[in-house]
């Protein structure tokens, strides 16, 4: 018995489509796992900015509770913060080769660091060389959020500033407008102050519940 041509040609087109319906298969799946993998990774990333974020917030309360801190007591006027107090993370030189988030380690350059984790400035549970390993604030809970800050004065030594420390560029004297009782206002001089307080440099570090870190980093006078 012999095989019709015309059956045999159709047999052989229905071979053909079903490897093209494979094909057209294993295509949508591929595409289908990589849609998810695509959705999961920006829902991470968005989680992980949020988180970055919420930490930027928080990192407000940590500057002003360093401006509380600074400002209790008269310390800026009464000397205090001529000297280093360790214990709250303050220092009274500016501390020019700090490298608050470890960015040098591992690399040729040697900078001091700041001891977040109170684990001796280890990078990655790692020990890196450093000039310095400098004590931060003690650790204050927001919520979730663990805040810790470093507060440096913007001067080449600790002690008195005697015209050696960064300060805001202020005339002596500046014109303005004065009200004179029944008189209304009227044109003079007035004295602005002198004693402005050197620049103080405030870094706070905020750890978020997911271990996203975020730095700021403000300049205050007083």
């Amino acid at each position: 018995m012999t095989t019709h041509p015309r059956h045999a040609l159709k047999q052989r087109q229905r071979g053909i489509s079903l490897v093209f319906a494979l094909l057209a298969l294993i295509a949508l799946t591929l595409g289908a796992v990589a849609l998810v993998r695509s959705v999961d990774t920006s829902v991470l990333a968005l989680g992980n900015l949020a988180f970055r974020q919420a930490g930027v917030a928080v990192a407000t309360r940590g500057t002003e509770d360093a401006l509380a801190w600074m400002e209790a007591g008269d310390k800026v006027n009464d000397g205090t913060l001529n000297n280093d107090i360790v214990g709250n993370g303050y220092y009274a030189t500016s501390l020019d080769t700090l490298d608050v988030a470890a960015k040098a380690a591992g690399s040729a350059t040697t900078l001091a660091r700041v001891d977040w984790e109170n684990d001796g400035c280890k990078v990655n549970g790692q020990d890196e060389a450093s000039t310095a390993c400098i004590q931060a604030s003690p650790v204050k809970m927001y919520g979730s959020d663990e805040v810790r800050y470093v507060i440096t004065r913007l001067c080449p030594v600790a002690g008195p500033d005697n015209d050696r420390c960064a300060r805001p560029p202020l005339p002596a004297t500046t014109e303005g407008s004065a009200r004179d009782g029944n008189k209304g206002l009227q044109g003079g001089i007035r004295t602005l102050p002198r004693d402005y307080s050197p620049y103080f440099r405030i870094v706070v570090r905020t750890k978020g519940p997911r271990g996203t870190v975020s730095f700021t980093e403000t300049l205050v006078h007083f």
